[in-house]
């Protein structure tokens, strides 16, 4: 057995590079394509906005300001780009790209920066600070940890084992989680595909969702519907009690 693994470890060592340099490619093609934009496709941006009617600002210094405090506006004094506001299924919205600096390339010395995209709805009021994502492991572990220190975020668990599981609401009014999370948006959250990439944010009177990436003008639509199943499902009584 240990002389057909001597024989064979030179080509399981070349087989693992092999896998490990293919990797490595092919993390890079699909981060080029997630954050690179061409000219003519921000010119399509500016069209696409124009023609629906909708405004196109092509930068507002400041203007993340008033998101820093939950992902992924993670420091203040940074520009909005790119922000399209205007009317979507009865409801005013904006979407604009966030672009904080990368901190891993500025120890490389150089200036690139990470891609974010938000989408906005106005709610009819505002409302207390709420997130619902879908944490991963590490997530989840690491709040855990903090929560032994009482250094970890108010997560809320609503009692249903399938949504507790797979969901995470971190806020600090837990009779407004209550409020919002009916059974009727609980079976949406849980069976909706675009749930997966789709964060929520209640954060003053806008729901926001967010993905990193670029702002183009096939993704929004569907960003903005998705927004929309959401905040239409959201009993009339919250904007009262909010």
């Amino acid at each position: 057995m240990e002389d057909v693994l001597e024989v064979l470890m030179p080509t399981i060592v070349v087989l693992v590079t092999v896998a490990g340099i293919i990797g490595v490619i092919y993390n890079i093609r699909r981060v080029n394509k997630r954050d690179v934009r061409s000219e003519q496709e921000q010119a399509e941006l500016v069209r696409f906005a124009q023609e629906r009617g909708w405004n196109y600002t092509a930068e507002i210094p400041g203007g993340a300001e008033r998101y820093v405090g939950a992902p992924p506006f993670r420091a203040k004094g940074h520009y909005l780009w790119d922000r399209v506001d205007g009317e979507f299924r009865g409801h005013t919205f904006s979407c604009f790209e966030y672009r904080p600096r990368d901190f891993d390339a500025e120890d490389a010395g150089t200036n690139d920066h990470r891609y974010f995209v938000a989408f906005t709805l106005t709610t009819p009021t505002p409302t207390p600070g709420m997130i619902v994502d879908q944490p991963n492991t590490l997530e989840r572990a690491d709040n855990r940890f903090n929560n032994v220190f009482g250094l970890g975020d108010n997560e809320v668990k609503l009692g249903n084992p399938e949504f507790d599981e797979d969901f995470r609401i971190i806020t600090d009014d837990e009779a407004f989680a209550r409020t919002v999370m009916t059974d009727d948006l609980l079976r949406f959250l849980l069976s909706d595909p675009r749930v997966k990439d789709g964060p929520l944010r209640f954060h003053g009177n806008e729901l926001i969702t967010w993905f990193e990436g670029r702002l183009r003008p096939d993704g929004i639509d569907p960003k903005l519907n998705y927004l929309c199943d959401v905040l239409e499902r959201v009993p009339a009584q919250t904007w009262h009690s909010a």
